[in-house]
């Protein structure tokens, strides 16, 4: 445990040493991790994806995607683990770092980073559904946000670790679910024509 604690903390400096306070950084990164908070944003892709015939399978699949993340972090995995945020023990150098970089509240416990893993849920789904050519930059979203998390000191890295874990678990889960899904019904239609 010891071991992650120092990895966690070296990460919690490094994303400390580009603190600008309240500069320009600290702003899109606010923007960047508020717009996960409940998935909003990654629901709200998903839906739109949905509307849009050539993205359909796309925007369900990522829908469930989030909808199995939801279920292993908020449901399971947040109430088994029960850690506390970073900066819960107030004579630690999280607390200080969290502090630093505005002192952003969150609810609920630490372990795994519940907006990292809605971002890779999300963008697991897209990669897996879209040409290779252009998905891979998908992968770049939970990256992103989970530096966010780190950067507030709203989670540690390991936290954040294991919201890309589960992010991916659910996004691969989702692929083959919808997959399986749609041969059922291929099937199906197949046998009406017949």
């Amino acid at each position: 445990m010891d071991f992650i604690r120092r990895i966690d903390l070296a990460f919690a400096e490094f994303a400390a040493s580009m603190n600008d306070g309240y500069g320009i950084l600290t702003a899109v990164f606010k923007i960047i991790t508020l717009s996960g908070t409940i998935g909003a944003i990654f629901i709200v892709a998903s839906i739109i994806l949905a509307v849009f015939k050539k993205t359909r399978f796309a925007g369900l699949k990522a829908g469930m995607a989030l909808f199995f993340g939801f279920l292993l972090t908020n449901l399971l995995l947040k109430n088994v683990v029960a850690r506390p945020r970073p900066y819960a023990d107030v004579t630690s150098r999280f607390f200080e770092i969290w502090q630093k970089a505005g002192s952003m509240k969150e609810s609920g416990y630490s372990f795994p980073s519940g907006h990292t893993t809605a971002a890779a849920a999300f963008s697991v789904a897209l990669f897996l559904s879209f040409n290779k050519k252009f998905s891979w930059a998908f992968l770049f979203i939970p990256f992103v946000m989970g530096f966010t998390r780190i950067y507030f000191c709203v989670h540690y890295a390991s936290d954040v670790a294991g919201g890309l874990l589960v992010g991916l678990v659910s996004g691969v889960c989702a692929h083959f679910a919808m997959n399986a899904t749609l041969k059922k019904l291929a099937a199906k239609n197949n046998k009406k024509l017949q």
